[in-house]
């Protein structure tokens, strides 16, 4: 199994040298597994100061958040830098009058991508997305919030690839061991939401998606899968 985790890791570390090139890489930081992972291989692939990394928090970001973030910053040797986004977030909030715990969670996550891609403007560079297999096939991420990037690194990694891939090339403990989430709102865990855990959920959609076997008590991912079709296409135009 770790021989091929370790093709996985060598494959996507030639993606990113063929697809960023001697562009600036530009991402964001979440202090979660996905992104740590994704910092890690680029921190071992391109130059360092060709890096840009934002951790951007937010009222409900936890210390434990912070924390992790430079655990990351120490085992990568590269510089994160931060924006709170919650001023952003204020204004938002003030001028639609919104007090929608969903809708402000999609609207955080385009403020995050907003400030990538000034970013990326400003360097000429390239924003890197940490949407994992699991993630994608589950339209688990926010159109043009957590899913807007220019190119998708580990989209290829199942959530549990992506453990494991972390632990071969030791990731920061604390950082491997935290419940996934998103981080939208307060208490908001992955896991909890889907009320299955990553390893079930893993399971299931190999059997679907690569295996092509569908069991009757798949049918509530495969009708997220379908119900989120919408994100995984390009815009529809008129012919």
């Amino acid at each position: 199994m770790n021989d091929i985790n370790i093709k996985k890791i060598e494959a996507i570390r030639e993606f990113l040298k063929e697809k960023i090139g001697n562009a600036y890489a530009v991402m964001g930081i979440s202090s979660g597994i996905d992104s740590s992972l994704v910092l890690t291989l680029l921190a071992t692939t391109i130059d360092s100061d060709k890096i840009n990394a934002i951790f951007m928090p937010d009222k409900f970001t936890k210390k434990e958040d912070y924390d992790h973030v430079q655990l990351l910053s120490k085992s990568t040797g590269i510089k994160i830098d931060e924006v709170n986004i919650e001023p952003i977030m204020e204004s938002y909030r003030k001028v639609l009058q919104s007090d929608a715990k969903r809708l402000e969670g999609n609207i955080r996550s385009r403020i995050r991508a907003n400030i990538l891609y000034y970013y990326s403007n400003k360097l000429g560079g390239m924003v890197i997305g940490t949407t994992n297999r699991t993630e994608y096939l589950l339209g688990y991420y926010t159109k043009y919030g957590d899913g807007a990037c220019d190119i998708e690194p580990i989209e290829t990694l199942y959530k549990t690839d992506v453990r494991n891939i972390a632990r071969i090339l030791k990731l920061p403990d604390p950082i491997i061991q935290k419940k996934p989430s998103a981080g939208l709102w307060e208490n908001q865990f992955d896991e909890d939401e889907l009320n299955m855990t990553y390893d079930e959920i893993d399971q299931v959609l190999k059997d679907v998606f690569d295996l092509h076997i569908l069991r009757g008590n798949y049918e509530k991912l495969v009708e997220i899968y379908l119900k989120s079709m919408h994100k995984r296409e390009m815009p529809r135009a008129m012919n």
